[in-house]
């Protein structure tokens, strides 16, 4: 991950949707601690909000959004706390068998063990963020090629995850009041979330992940909406050619070249939906107008047009004698001595 897309990441909790739900679970926490007993309700609301919030943030980020979504009711609704509580499960499940097993291991593999389960916890964070299914994250191999596929950017996350605990306990060792390190906390855990999510869409096309809002994405709607709006365009054409206007076809089709400078992109994708063959004679006149604008521009685009328009109609020329001239000198420059005896060109030479 580059470095500047790491800091963005981290510093996405800083945003405004952020920042103004910092504050408002500063607030509850602030609340539940002064509260003591009471307050314990309060503080679970708000600390079941907090996770329930990162998971949308890391799949948000993951998914490519620039900025950290706005907390909604359905966001914290018990119906949607699906992987919050899956995460809270694994964790119990794996805390408990290994205190079942703390006596048969033994103090120094038991330590080992835990260790390893802790550096594997932000992989089993993104899978939950990203899998279909919620055992995903309990899969070893699965969170061992997640990890591998982050590569870097996974020790990125360990490190950020240690310098965020030793910034806690060391505010918290300073004696720093409740309401601060409750900001900290909250500012930090989302940091480490969002991190998670830049994270998997950082490295997306290696774990065969398809972020909605990544480039590629945009650039195939872009493109599907390109295609439609030249579908309906010929359909117009079409009807006009099939209605035996095609003067009118021969216009609406000037006026969309003239519109778009006449640019040599919009000559080929117009000649290539031209293809059928009650359209053969606007295809002829458009590949005469587009092959009289490319010479003298790109000599080679002038030959792979002649070449095309030969394959599909053996009867093509260009407009006027004097350009079928210039192309068959073309061809017989670039060696193509076939093409310049096939535009008339009378003496091909030895071979």
């Amino acid at each position: 991950m580059p470095p500047r897309a790491f800091l963005r990441y981290i510093a996405l909790p800083a945003r405004p949707n952020g920042v103004l739900l910092i504050g408002v679970l500063t607030i509850g926490f602030e609340l539940a601690v002064r509260a003591r007993f009471v307050g314990i309700p309060l503080g679970a609301m708000m600390l079941f909000w907090l996770f329930a919030y990162s998971y949308v943030l890391l799949e948000h980020v993951a998914h490519g959004t620039r900025e950290p979504p706005v907390l909604t009711i359905e966001m914290v609704n018990p119906t949607a706390a699906g992987r919050p509580l899956a995460q809270f499960g694994i964790v119990l499940l794996v805390w408990t068998g290994l205190h079942l097993l703390a006596q048969p291991l033994g103090p120094a593999l038991l330590h080992v063990l835990e260790a390893l389960l802790l550096l594997a916890l932000p992989a089993s964070i993104a899978a939950l963020g990203i899998a279909e299914h919620w055992w995903q994250a309990l899969l070893p191999g699965a969170l061992w090629s997640l990890a591998r596929a982050l590569g870097g950017s996974y020790l990125l996350l360990l490190a950020l995850a240690l310098f965020y605990t030793a910034v806690l306990v060391g505010l918290n060792a300073v004696g720093l009041p409740t309401w601060l390190l409750c900001v900290a906390f909250t500012f930090a855990w989302l940091s480490l979330y969002a991190a998670i999510g830049g994270a998997l869409f950082e490295a997306r096309t290696a774990l065969g992940f398809e972020a909605m809002h990544a480039p590629e994405r945009a650039e195939q709607r872009r493109d599907a909406e390109r295609e439609q709006t030249r579908a309906r365009f010929m359909d117009g054409i079409y009807g006009q050619a099939r209605g035996g206007n095609h003067a009118g076809a021969w216009q609406t089709l000037q006026r969309e070249l003239a519109a778009q400078r006449h640019d040599f992109e919009v000559y080929d994708w117009m000649l290539a939906a031209l293809a059928a063959p009650e359209l053969g004679l606007l295809a002829q006149r458009l590949a005469q107008e587009y092959l009289s604008r490319a010479l003298g521009r790109d000599n080679g685009l002038v030959l792979r047009i002649v070449r095309e328009r030969l394959a599909l109609d053996p009867t093509f020329r260009p407009r006027s004698a004097t350009e079928t001239a210039r192309v068959a000198e073309l061809a017989r420059l670039a060696g193509d001595r076939g093409l310049a005896a096939r535009l008339g060109e009378v003496d091909q030479g030895p071979a």
